[in-house]
Order: C-alpha cells, then sequence, then structure tokens
C-alpha cells in the first residue's frame, strides 16, 4: 500500500549515502540517469535544492516522493546526521509498504541500525557497478505505481501559462524569468507596431498642420521623444531594481517586477507611436522630409531596445544550466540608449532648410 494515493512518484529511486562515499555513488547516479531511471540525488537538484528547507524536502523525498530508496551502507553512513534523518524517513515508509521498498547495499560491513539481519543487501564488493545498475532497473520495471515524467525545466515565460507556473513554483532566480519574460511578451504583442515603423508606414492620424503650425508640432513631438529615454532610466535605477528584485538572498516583488518590465516596453511602444503620429500627420509637402527625419530619429533607440530585450532573454534562459553547473549568477541590466549622429544631423538639415524656404 503506497503513501500517495495516485500510485505515482517523482522518483524512481532515491539514493542515500554518505560524503566519503560520494566518489562511488557519483558513478552509479550517472550510469542510472543514462539508463533512463529518474533518479533524487543530490548532486543533480542544486537547483531545486538550493534556498530550500533540507530537513522537510528531504524527508519528502525519502518518505514519500520515490518508489525506491537505494541506501548505500557504511561505517560513515552511520555516523552522519543527514544519513540518519533520511534513513529514518525512508524507514518510517518501508514499515507502512507491503512490497519492498527500502534496499541497502553494502560498501563494508557496517551493520544499519534498526534493520534486521534477515533482509537482503546487495553486497558492492562482490557486484559489479554494471550489475547494481542492471538490478535496479529489473527491481523499478516490475514495481507498481508508475513515475511521473521530469518536470519542464522553467525557464523565461513565453506565455501568459507559462508566467503563472513560474510564479506558481517559483524556482530560484525566478525574478529573473518573470522579468524577461514580461519583457518578451510585451514586446511580442507590439511587432504589428514595429513592423510598420520598420517599413516607415504611419497610420492616417486626420490631424492636418498648416506651415504656421508644423513647427509647433514638432517641437512638441521631440519633446515626447526626450521624455521617453528619462522614464526608462527611471526603471532601471539601482534603487528601482532593489525594491523589486529584492536585496541578496531575499525574495523579489513580482508585482513591482512585471510593473517595471511593463513601463519599460510602454516607453518603447511610446517611441514608435511617435513616429507613427509624425508619419500620419497632415503637412504641406515642402515640409514632409523635415516631418519624416524627425520621425527617424527613434530608429536606433528602439533597435536598441528590442537588442537588450534579446540579451536580457537569452541571459535569462541559460539561468537554469548555469546553477546547475554552481556558476555564480550575476545579471547584469544596463541600457544606453542614443541618437544616430547621421540621422541628427540629417534632421537638423532638414529643419534649416524648411525654415529658409519659408523665410523664418
Amino acid at each position: 500500500m503506497h503513501n500517495q494515493p495516485t500510485g505515482t512518484f517523482d522518483f524512481d529511486v532515491a539514493l542515500s549515502y554518505a560524503a566519503e562515499d560520494r566518489k562511488y555513488v557519483q558513478v552509479i547516479a550517472e550510469m542510472l540517469k543514462e539508463k533512463g531511471v529518474q533518479i533524487f540525488y543530490d548532486e543533480f537538484a542544486t537547483v531545486d535544492l538550493w534556498g530550500r528547507d533540507l530537513y522537510v524536502v528531504l524527508d519528502e523525498v525519502y518518505r514519500k516522493r520515490a518508489r525506491f530508496v537505494i541506501v548505500f551502507v557504511s561505517i560513515h553512513y552511520l555516523s552522519k546526521p543527514w544519513t540518519r534523518h533520511e534513513r529514518i524517513s525512508a524507514q518510517a515508509r518501508a514499515f507502512t509498504e507491503e512490497n519492498p521498498y527500502f534496499l541497502p547495499v553494502r560498501l563494508d560491513d557496517s551493520e544499519l541500525p534498526g534493520l534486521r539481519p534477515t533482509i537482503g543487501y546487495i553486497d558492492a564488493r562482490n557486484t559489479s557497478k554494471e550489475q547494481l545498475v542492471s538490478l535496479v532497473r529489473q527491481k523499478v520495471s516490475g514495481a507498481p505505481g508508475a513515475t511521473n515524467p521530469e518536470p519542464d525545466i522553467l525557464r523565461v515565460p513565453r506565455t501568459s501559462d507559462q508566467q503563472r507556473e513560474l510564479l506558481a513554483q517559483r524556482p530560484p532566480a525566478w525574478e529573473y524569468l518573470l522579468y524577461a519574460g514580461v519583457l518578451w511578451q510585451r514586446r511580442y504583442a507590439l511587432e504589428p507596431k514595429w513592423r510598420d515603423h520598420e517599413l516607415g508606414y504611419g497610420t492616417r492620424t486626420g490631424q492636418h498642420y498648416d506651415l504656421s503650425q508644423v513647427f509647433m508640432f514638432l517641437q512638441n513631438s521631440l519633446s515626447d521623444l526626450e521624455a521617453g529615454p528619462a522614464n526608462i532610466l527611471k526603471v532601471l535605477t539601482p534603487e528601482a531594481q532593489l525594491r523589486a528584485f529584492g536585496a541578496r538572498g531575499e525574495p523579489g516583488n513580482a508585482e513591482l517586477i512585471e510593473h517595471i518590465a511593463t513601463r519599460l516596453v510602454g516607453m518603447y511602444e511610446q517611441m514608435m507611436d511617435v513616429a507613427s503620429t509624425l508619419r500620419g500627420a497632415g503637412v504641406p509637402v515642402e515640409l514632409r522630409e523635415v516631418v519624416e527625419a524627425t520621425a527617424k530619429l527613434t530608429d536606433q533607440p528602439l533597435q536598441e531596445i528590442r537588442d537588450f530585450i534579446d540579451r536580457f532573454v537569452a541571459e535569462a534562459d541559460s539561468i537554469p544550466e548555469r546553477l546547475a553547473e554552481g556558476q555564480y549568477l550575476e545579471i547584469e541590466m544596463s541600457l544606453t540608449l542614443t541618437i544616430d549622429s547621421e540621422a541628427l544631423e540629417r534632421q537638423s538639415n532638414e529643419m534649416d532648410l524648411a525654415r529658409r524656404r519659408l523665410g523664418l
């Protein structure tokens, strides 16, 4: 009779061992994994264990979440507090099981407390690693119940469902995955606008400006463009990032993370809207070139925002592997916005030319 009503488990086997025996157990773990056996082995679970209460997690693993527990018994195993905790949890489960659950592997002549001497052992001293792995596979294949497939690695969420799953699980560094996901999703929703911008297309706004109004219209548009980068800098300040992402070792604030990411993409959209409004306005023919030159001032900063999002998403997508490899995690969130010097010179020249044409 299994503890889990559904008869499903997260692991085929959980390995319990002392650190001094890691060299031997590591080989067994890698061989089992290569053969498709789903195992709990602490070296493979670095990301999942990081930041969690190990006392609670290990009790759940060895008492509930595995179909079998393999205990590598040695003199070292008997003296460790953590292996004692794992053994007690596993033996509590074995007490309620009708079928074998607690599978001891002897590394020396040590006797395991609480385990009857009539329980069958596998002796690693006269059993090859290949034979042991084969025996484990046979045991798993003939056991009742089922093992859940390995969960997908949570990366940058590209959909609202993926974002909800990320927030439900909150794996290590979830804050950066969420931030990158909101940036990606919000920008993706604006891709039709970006394609229009690349084409230099502007939907007619119904607004028409005569010669006396165009320069004020251009001045207001330039003022709106200048406001965009200033607002972007506000959501990228160290203070804003600290409030959203939390200090080192502290969890972030999901609502604030989503808010500042949304605001950044909002500034990106606003810059495209300014360019579109310029192109969609009705202006005298002799001023169309200066209006277009003003709209093109947005090209480089918009591309820089897109590049920033692409870089950040790519970096965030690599977080699970980097953590699993034990790499130090440092995420850079700097963004520099510039105006192309040639575009600025052209706009200035077109403005001077327009003024001369109008005798201003």
